[in-house]
């Protein structure tokens, strides 16, 4: 292991030893048994005649049990993992267990622990609490959380933001509001796009073997019939790789490289659901395209000791498909790209008003480049249109994240939008600019993490 790998490694395991101290061993062992039960009971039934994917465990991002248990399995049980989620975890378990020993002894940090760790499915809240607070510790400042409902206002009401930092004789506060990881419309449509893949899927591994079909939906997807998309991609194997449509949806089929991806399972045994898999079907792994697989695995091996989990690999392919999709509909892009200005609203509403406050959004840029291009529109119009003139709020800090799984490692991308009432307000983090950062990161000036990624697929 090199010194990055022990520097990551020491940072996730701190994350973890912060929670499971302040959960007790005990209860964790429970906890952590029945989440491996769950696992073992989904995959049990496997049966090698059908698509891998759809009969693996994947772990729910809102559960802080797999938080802590893939921080628990990180670098220690390599056969047992499930890569695209646990590539997710690590970014905040190193965030956050860069600066464990501090927020240690911040003051009222159990009660925000002890909220996370109710396992009420509901953890991300006060993660981002957390991280926050190890953001400002991380640039010098005292912090305390502060209880909630714990301050009156002058008008007799009691409400409180979550943090008090200080910096010498000054002090702010701060509060954290986290967005949903995605719209309500976007969790639907996926819904939408799942059902129909099931069907699509097994009708391409018999008519369409070896190949992946590109789908653009121009109605939206809950109103497109399973029977219209088989009908296109029908239609498209005929065309031999020319762009054809069918009523609401287009698309075009594409091969896969058979040789090269059977040259590499003559090497190497591959988990299904993972950056490599995704290469090997697609050619490349992008996080802002939706993606879907359909594996019938030739043989299926569970390499490590009868302790793992999570650690079904495929040792050789009978046959895969895949499947990118988009929405084109009018109202898909506008009901995915929703603004924060009702975010903003409620964070300033939180910070009293005899002294300075900042509030910080979090969210994440799951919905692809172009989401992202109209999200940062509506949030211009609507924040910077946002009246604070009656309040002590300094402004709004909107984080913007992405994560990035590859072959052999991940990285992570955070975009910081600002907007403030003072100029350079972003001089309040001397230090780090981004709440990601676990260690020295490089910032880059005039432009967001998406427009990176578009014009990294610009052709060179």
């Amino acid at each position: 292991m090199d010194v990055v790998d022990r520097i990551e490694r020491a940072r996730i395991k701190a994350f973890y030893k912060l929670l499971v101290d302040r959960l007790g061993p005990d209860v964790w062992a429970e906890r952590k048994a029945d989440y491996v039960k769950r696992i073992r009971e989904k995959e049990s039934s496997f049966d090698i005649r059908l698509p891998i994917e759809s009969q693996l465990f994947i772990p729910a991002d809102d559960d802080i049990d797999w938080y802590i248990l893939a921080s628990y399995l990180a670098h220690d049980f390599p056969y047992s993992d499930s890569a695209y989620s646990s590539r997710r975890v690590y970014t905040y378990a190193m965030a956050i267990g860069a600066v464990a020993h501090l927020l240690r002894v911040v003051p009222n940090v159990e009660a925000v622990l002890d909220k996370m760790l109710a396992n009420n499915n509901q953890p991300e809240k006060q993660l981002f609490e957390l991280l926050t607070a190890a953001f400002y510790l991380k640039n010098g400042y005292e912090v305390s959380f502060i209880p909630e409902n714990s301050i009156t206002w002058p008008d007799g009401k009691k409400r409180s933001p979550d943090l008090l930092v200080k910096m010498g004789e000054e002090e702010l506060y701060v509060e954290c509001k986290r967005a949903d990881k995605q719209t309500k419309y976007s969790r639907t449509e996926e819904e939408a796009w799942t059902n129909i893949w099931t069907q699509l899927s097994r009708h391409m591994l018999k008519a369409a073997p070896w190949c992946t079909v590109d789908l653009t939906f121009h109605d939206q997807v809950a109103d497109v019939s399973t029977g219209e998309v088989i009908k296109l991609v029908d239609l498209a194997i005929k065309a031999r790789g020319e762009k054809v449509r069918a009523g609401s949806v287009s698309g075009q089929i594409r091969a896969i490289d058979k040789k090269s991806l059977k040259r590499h399972y003559l090497k190497f045994s591959v988990r299904p659901n993972s950056p490599q898999h995704e290469l090997l079907v697609f050619g490349d792994v992008d996080s802002n395209e939706k993606r879907s697989i359909a594996t019938i695995g030739a043989r299926v091996i569970r390499p490590g000791s009868n302790n793992d989990f999570l650690n079904m690999f495929v040792k050789d392919v009978g046959c895969c498909v895949g499947a990118q999709w988009c929405c084109e509909h009018d109202k898909s892009l506008s009901l995915r790209s929703k603004h924060f200005k009702g975010l903003v609203n409620d964070g300033v509403t939180q910070i009293p008003p005899d002294r300075p406050g900042v509030v910080h959004v979090w969210y994440e840029t799951r919905d692809g480049v172009e989401i992202e291009e109209l999200r940062r529109d509506k949030n211009i119009d609507n924040i910077s249109n946002y009246d604070a003139s009656e309040t002590t709020v300094l402004g709004v800090f909107v984080h913007a994240v992405n994560y990035y799984p590859f072959e052999d490692t991940y990285e992570w991308a955070e975009t910081v939008q600002d907007f403030a009432r003072v100029p350079d307000l972003a001089v309040l983090f001397p230090f780090q600019t981004l709440m990601l950062a676990s260690g020295p990161a490089e910032a880059v000036e005039g432009t967001t993490h998406w427009a990176q990624d578009k014009a990294a697929k610009v052709p060179q």
